[in-house]
This record gives C-alpha cells, sequence and structure tokens, in this order.
C-alpha cells in the first residue's frame, strides 16, 4: 500500500462540506481561501507526525516534521509503503489499530518508526475518526516519547537496583503509610511469619505490635510521620502471624516515596540475643537475692546495712526490707524519732534495682514554706531574686533512682498534689520554666506522726496518703527489743573510738544500758555512747542497779554496820540475782550482759548460793 501522490485537498473538501461554490460571492470565496491557507500552515507546521488516513489505510496527508523525523524526501513519499515506515514487529499492531479506530471512532497506540539511518524512534499514536463529505478518514498524531522511555527505562533499573539491594539486606526493610505496608523485603516478611508480601499487605503494622509497647511505637511512627524527627531507634515487642512474642529493634527514618512523606523502618530480629540477656539478668537476679538471704538468715542476720540488731522485731524489719527492695511502690516507713528511718530507707534503695542511681534525701520539715517547689522541681535562670542559675529539683537528682522524703506530713496540700501528679507520671515544669519535665523516681517516705490521724484533720491529701501508704513498714522503739542494746553498744563503741583499742563496758554498765527507757531510741543510745568514750561515765547512771531508784532519785543504801567486802559482796549477789532474772535463768546471756564469761558467772553463783 502506497501512498497517495494526489494527496486529498483539504481546502477543496471543507469549501465542498460547506457548500461554497463559484456562485458564492468573491468576498466570501476570498475568506475561504484565506482560512485554507491557515489550515494548512497549521498543520504543516505540526510537531511530531501529524496524518490523515483514508479507510484502505492510504496516508492522505503528512505534516513537514515527518519528513525530517523519517529522513525521506517528498518525491520518495511516492514509493514509500506506510508500513515500511514502522518497524516489522508492530506493522500488525499498526494495522489492528487502524482497523480499530474505524471500528470505535479512536484509537491509540504506541508504534516504533523507523527514523533517519535505520534507527527506532518510540512514537505515541493518537486518532480519532472524522468525516469529510460522505468519506471517513483517521485524523492524528504520533509524539515521539523515546526520552520518556529513557526515563521509564531508568526508573525501572533504579527500582529493580533498589529491590535487589533490598532484598540482599540482611536486616527486614518496609514501607508504610498509615502503618500500611507498601513494600517489604522478604527478610521483614519472614520475620513476622508470613510467606509473602501479599499476606502482609492487609496487615496493619499496628496489630503485630506488642500491646506493651503499641502506645511508644505509635508515638514513634507519628513522629516521624509529622515530620517532628527525621530518624528514631526503637526495641520493641512484636507478635509474629502465628502469635510468637518476638524482640525485634531496628530504625525508622522519612523518606519521599511517589511524593508523599513515607516511614522507612529497617529491623532486626534479636529475639535470641534478647533472650539471653533476660536469662543473664534473671540469674544475676536470683543469685543477688540467695545472696542477701544467705546473708541475711534468720538464725545468724544481727545486721542489715547499717541497722543492728537480731530480735524478732528486726528479723520481721529485714524481711519487710527486702520484700519492698524487690518491687517499686512506694513505701511509708513509720516509727518514733530516732529508730532509724534514713537506715532502713537506704537499704531498701540498696537492695533493690534502682542502687546504681541517687538515693536523694529530703527533710521536708526543714525547707521554708517559700521555697518548697523551688527545691522540690527546680528552677530556671532569673525565675526569682537570687536565681543565678538553672538548678535541678529533688525530684530529677532522684530520676531514676529514690527519693526519701523524711517527715512528709509536714509539707502542704498544694505541694502533695504537685508530687502526686509527678508520681503517677504527669510531669512537673520547673519555677520559672515553660516545658514539662518528667523524671522516673521511687518514694519512700517516713515519718513519726500518726498519718491516718493527719489524714483525718486534713493535714495529708487522701489521694496523696494512698499513694505513699502502698508498703508499710514500723520500725519498733528500742524499748521493745532490748535484747538488741548490747550489739548496738558494740557497735557504736567499735564505731567511734579513737585510736586502735575498743572502749568496754563493765556488766552493770550493760544492764543498766539495758534496763533504761531510751525514748530517743537508737539515736539516743548513739550519742550517749559517744560522750562515754568522751567522757568516760554514763550520765544517767547512779551508783544502784535498781531502775526504778534510778528514775525516783533515791541514793543506793549504804549499810554503816558491814564491811566495804561484805556490802560489794551483797551488791554482787543482788546484781547476778536481778541479771539472771530478767534473762530468764539463761546463763550465757546473763554472762554477756555482765561482761563476764560462763565459767565465771557459775562460780559467783556457787559462791552467792545462787
Amino acid at each position: 500500500m502506497s501512498i497517495d501522490t494526489n494527496r486529498l485537498n483539504i481546502s477543496t473538501s471543507l469549501l465542498k462540506s460547506t457548500n461554497i461554490d463559484s456562485a458564492c460571492p468573491p468576498e466570501e470565496v476570498f475568506a475561504c481561501n484565506q482560512r485554507n491557507k491557515f489550515f494548512e500552515t497549521l498543520i504543516s507546521s505540526l510537531p511530531g507526525i501529524f496524518y490523515l488516513i483514508d479507510d484502505t489505510r492510504k496516508v492522505l496527508r503528512w505534516s513537514n516534521n515527518t519528513q525530517g523525523v523519517m529522513g525521506i524526501s517528498e518525491k520518495e513519499i511516492s514509493e514509500i509503503d506506510l508500513f515500511d515506515l514502522i518497524i516489522e514487529e508492530d506493522r500488525e499492531t499498526l494495522k489492528a489499530v487502524i482497523d480499530r479506530g474505524f471500528v470505535t471512532g479512536e484509537t491509540a497506540a504506541e508504534i516504533r518508526v523507523v527514523g533517519k539511518g535505520g534507527s527506532h524512534t518510540p512514537y505515541f499514536f493518537t486518532g480519532v475518526i472524522t468525516n469529510i463529505g460522505e468519506r471517513r478518514y483517521l485524523l492524528g498524531i504520533g509524539l515521539d516519547i523515546s526520552k520518556f522511555k529513557e526515563a521509564e527505562s531508568s526508573l525501572q533499573e533504579s527500582v529493580m537496583l533498589y529491590t535487589l539491594f533490598a532484598e540482599n539486606m540482611p536486616e527486614g526493610v518496609v514501607l508504610l503509610r498509615n502503618y500500611q505496608s507498601i513494600f517489604a523485603n522478604h527478610v521483614f516478611i519472614s520475620i513476622l511469619g508470613y510467606k509473602n508480601f501479599d499476606q502482609l499487605r492487609t496487615v496493619k503494622l499496628t496489630d503485630v505490635v506488642a500491646e506493651i509497647d503499641l502506645a511508644d511505637f505509635m508515638e514513634l511512627y507519628a513522629s516521624l510521620e509529622k515530620g517532628l524527627c527525621e530518624k528514631r531507634d526503637f526495641h520493641i515487642r512484636a507478635l509474629t502471624k502465628n502469635g510468637d512474642v518476638i524482640w525485634v529493634s531496628g530504625r525508622g527514618t522519612v523518606v519521599q516515596w511517589q511524593g508523599e512523606r513515607t516511614v522507612f523502618l529497617m529491623v532486626r530480629d534479636i529475639t535470641e540475643a534478647k533472650l539471653r540477656i533476660l536469662a543473664v539478668e534473671e540469674e544475676a537476679e536470683r543469685l543477688r537475692r540467695e545472696n542477701i538471704s544467705l546473708r541475711s538468715s534468720i538464725n545468724e542476720r544481727y545486721r542489715f546495712g547499717e541497722i543492728i540488731g537480731k530480735s524478732a522485731l528486726m528479723q520481721a524489719v529485714y524481711e519487710s526490707i527486702l520484700n519492698a527492695a524487690r518491687v517499686s511502690a512506694s513505701v511509708i516507713v513509720t516509727g518514733e524519732s530516732g529508730t532509724g528511718k534514713e537506715l532502713v530507707a537506704s537499704a531498701i534503695h540498696q537492695n533493690s534495682d534502682r542502687n546504681d542511681k541517687n538515693f536523694v534525701t529530703v527533710n521536708c520539715a526543714a525547707i521554708p514554706e517559700n521555697l518548697l517547689e523551688s527545691e522540690f522541681f527546680g528552677h530556671k535562670k532569673g525565675a526569682f531574686t537570687g536565681a543565678t542559675s538553672d538548678r535541678l529539683g529533688y525530684l530529677k537528682q532522684a530520676d531514676g533512682g529514690t527519693l526519701f522524703l523524711d517527715e512528709v506530713a509536714e509539707l502542704n496540700l498544694n505541694l502533695q498534689a504537685k508530687l502526686l501528679r509527678a508520681l503517677d507520671g504527669g510531669g512537673f515544669i520547673p519555677v520559672g520554666g515553660n516545658l514539662q519535665v518528667n523524671s522516673d523516681f521511687r518514694i519512700v517516705a517516713a515519718t513519726n506522726r500518726d498519718l491516718e490521724e493527719c489524714l483525718r484533720k486534713g493535714m495529708i491529701r487522701q489521694d496523696f496518703y494512698y499513694r505513699i501508704h502502698i508498703i508499710p513498714i514500723s520500725l519498733p522503739p528500742l524499748r521493745t527489743h532490748r535484747e538488741d542494746i548490747p550489739l548496738l553498744v558494740e557497735h557504736f563503741l567499735s564505731l567511734y573510738k579513737s585510736g586502735d583499742e575498743v572502749p568496754t563496758i563493765s556488766g552493770v554498765m550493760m544492764e543498766s544500758l539495758v534496763d533504761y527507757p531510751w525514748k530517743g531510741n537508737v539515736r539516743e543510745l548513739r550519742n550517749t555512747i559517744q560522750r562515754y568514750i568522751a567522757e568516760k561515765n554514763l550520765d544517767f547512771i547512779l551508783l544502784g542497779h535498781n531502775q526504778a531508784s534510778v528514775e525516783s532519785g533515791e541514793a543506793p543504801v549504804v549499810r554503816r554496820d558491814q564491811s566495804l567486802r561484805e556490802q560489794v559482796h551483797h551488791l554482787e549477789k543482788a546484781i547476778i540475782k536481778d541479771s539472771l532474772s530478767s534473762h530468764k535463768g539463761n546463763r550465757s546471756k546473763t554472762a554477756t550482759a555482765l561482761g563476764i564469761t560462763r565459767k565465771t558467772l557459775f562460780r559467783k553463783m556457787i559462791s552467792h548460793g545462787l
């Protein structure tokens, strides 16, 4: 099929179609001719390949640009078949496209044209059917899409390269939009236990994150998607397709994909390593607890840290300390002044998993009212007169550790409310600041007051009371466990000795120390021993051994009819008899209390007929 050299005269056809003939006035004919010339110029100047084909597939008209594209002259056109201008593989496609166009009224196809020097150039042809006179023609244009094809090829190569790279990475990678996967490599798919991407495509990532870590992961994802940060590391538990819990870690970043912000995650399965770490930590914790228990066994335990005592009451206190140290709940330590509440709080901290962080002690009764918030929450430079620099408050100093609130009942209600908010994870704002600060701290509080009475009087908020009153530990007064006094005395003598020699206390003095009521408890006993070391006397002891006479101020009875030896003999007998009675006949305890050996005690008992 060759191109018709008697090309269709568009102007003539248009004239006929508008019924313009020789009978028309000359000015109308002139105007019509001018329009025809305009259309001729327009068609000849069109870019790409403009064409007009009749229903026999004859090309009736080309644009001038066609000749330049194909490298042929106007004279050669008559000698060239239309399909010679198309590569052989596309000729059948072209025939089908033309035929379909005459049936459907329009057509479009990608056809490769033979250009200069035999080159192949892809063109995208579109056409519509038009009626001129009584005949139908296919009118259209073809545009060079070689640059688009090159870009498409380059893009496909890039996609193939990145896909190849992603598929051969040891880590799992996934592209997410609205928590939905739009791409994932086989490593990521297999980590979650799926067979292929089609299975994963329908699953939202929020459904595979364990509930315990979901809130943290959603916060991370939102910060990436909204542009609050460009990258974030994560360490979470995930659920596989079968419901198994696995540990994964990785990094999330933001990339542009198809013109939109897209979250890109790189993930590693660290389950085996994490389980090994957890096993080691669990074993270390077990050994630590076992070590504490062994060192503090009921039968042999006479001290716990800086706390001294082996009585049943103190053993119960030690057990309470161990139980409190195993958890992170708030503790309230109650007891009379001088019973050692701060030592208990310190022991709880040292035996807890917070022992590598700060133990911050606060005497709530010693802080002026106008400085409470600054001391607890810190302040910013310039917040008030004298604030010459930023200062961390007690709450931030105790971050990760323990905050010991001594005399907690002295806090005002307003500060109690703010502390309660910080305790419940609401954070706090330093004085003069505008940004919320968070701190992970544990409270151990202490008081010598009756908290329930304070609650009834409205001195303590009910919610604050229940927040700090989770684990109560009550310290007994010293007078209720007098059997611990000799241990305490020995401890203080050794602690406050001057030089290498440890001072001693006679049996009579020891009995007096045991019998004394100790209203100031362990603190009073400590101070008494310090004075004894310095002054070599116990300032509360009179010559008599009977405590009643000591408290009443009565002088000991002096027998003028007896010699010194006889009076000493009678006094020694009375002392031994009284000590045996107070220790219920236990000779070992009596000997210890009197500061003599058991053998010496037995000999003296025989001597005195006891």
